[in-house]
């Protein structure tokens, strides 16, 4: 056990040097993500390459030269045949748009006024695309229209435990934040390592859902290069989230900006540390498989915010740990760079982004989470009767 707690404060250590080398050395570090993040795009091209360079060889074995050496021949024939395969298997494989529900312009007209308003102040990105999903998220997220990584569509992904836990103004701030960021007015950098991250998750599933010999070796590399670039640009992905922090202050107050800050990282704090996990266990000992987790946190996030004092924020940002993979900086760290010590939130219990935004759309769209949670839980309910022999879970229908 002492080894143990050894270990992980040696560790600590580690990881609080090279945050210091990297915050000494920033521009060294971003040049060198940026040359890491060029192996995926030298991978893409790596295969049409050497069907290129195979057919030449071949002909230099073949004609050029006046002895044929057979073993050059068949060398460069099994390089093209699997260099051809491969190039032929990237090129019909399209990667997957984000998974959520598409909400057009009918649904929830308030949102896209939202978006046009921001957009006029930053220009770009463009968004094709606003889809509703069942995580706390609000991100853009990019999807390669070829497996090149140069032309994409954006998908505004919005998180529905995000517009429940926010009020209507925080929600307007946390879409000012993201548009601002990809819009790359002064990040143009850290956003295309930050964007990176998720194009290389999507090659790496796309391609462990294909059953192909040649898909294997997509999918061998593409994992072990998604995972690295996650953990070498994490760094990267940080600053870029103050980057966006900022982007934010072009349009509100710096006050505005400290309680959107903070109920961001409340609501994270309590989803990940609280309710999910109570919910969870709820579910484990009663076997309830009916609970509706997304409607309940409706009324769930308001008592909640009731009771929330200055004392608790405080508290919050002082004892919060960031787990080195996590791609946000703390709430201190966030709050510091604005100019702010002390967290703040004036939200009481009053409406919700969900009610305000999605308005008439919000029944239905809880109705479907939590059918879509239930379906989840059922399943996973359903391995664990396998495994424990005997054991049935009751499932309440009302």
């Amino acid at each position: 056990m002492d080894f143990i707690v050894t270990l992980e404060k040696k560790i600590d250590a580690v990881v609080q040097h090279i945050e210091r080398l990297v915050t000494k050395f920033h521009r060294t570090y971003l040049v060198l993500i940026g040359l890491f993040a060029l192996i995926g795009y030298t991978f893409v091209l790596l295969f049409p390459a050497l069907a290129l360079l195979s057919i030449n060889s071949l002909y230099e074995a073949l004609i050029a030269n006046g002895d044929i050496n057979w073993k050059s021949v068949f060398t460069w024939l099994l390089t093209l045949l699997l260099s051809v395969q491969l190039s032929y298997r990237m090129f019909i494989t399209r990667p997957v748009p984000a998974v959520g529900f598409t909400m057009p312009e009918s649904k929830i007209p308030r949102v896209y006024e939202v978006i046009d308003q921001v957009q006029s102040h930053f220009k770009r990105p463009v968004i094709h695309r606003v889809i509703i999903s069942a995580n706390y998220e609000l991100d853009i997220v990019k999807t390669p229209r070829w497996m090149l990584p140069v032309w994409s569509s954006n998908t505004l992904v919005i998180g529905l435990p995000l517009m429940i836990c926010l009020s209507p103004e925080q929600f307007e701030h946390m879409l000012a934040r993201r548009i601002g960021q990809y819009s790359k007015q002064n990040n143009m950098m850290t956003n295309w390592i930050y964007q990176l991250n998720g194009i290389w998750q999507q090659y790496s599933y796309i391609y462990s859902k294909q059953k192909s010999i040649e898909s294997l070796i997509l999918k061998l590399f593409y994992t072990m290069y998604s995972a690295l670039y996650k953990k070498f640009s994490v760094y990267a992905a940080r600053s870029d989230e103050f980057n966006a922090d900022a982007y934010a202050m072009e349009m509100y107050s710096h006050d505005v900006i400290c309680e959107m800050i903070t109920a961001d990282a409340f609501s994270r704090w309590y989803l990940e540390k609280r309710f999910w996990p109570a919910i969870e266990k709820a579910n484990l000992e009663n076997h309830d498989a009916m609970t509706q987790p997304y409607r309940k946190l409706t009324t769930v996030i308001k008592n909640n915010l009731k009771i929330i004092t200055p004392d608790m924020l405080i508290k919050l940002a002082r004892d919060e740990v960031i787990e080195r993979k996590n791609r946000y900086p703390s709430l201190q760290q966030r709050l510091e760079r604005i100019g702010h010590a002390k967290p703040c939130m004036n939200r009481g219990a009053g409406e919700s982004a969900a009610d305000y935004y999605l308005a008439a759309s919000l029944n239905g769209a809880l109705n479907l989470m939590d059918k879509l949670w239930y379906k989840k839980l059922k399943k996973k309910l359903n391995k664990k009767k396998i495994f424990n022999k005997g054991w049935m879970p009751a499932f309440k229908n009302g």
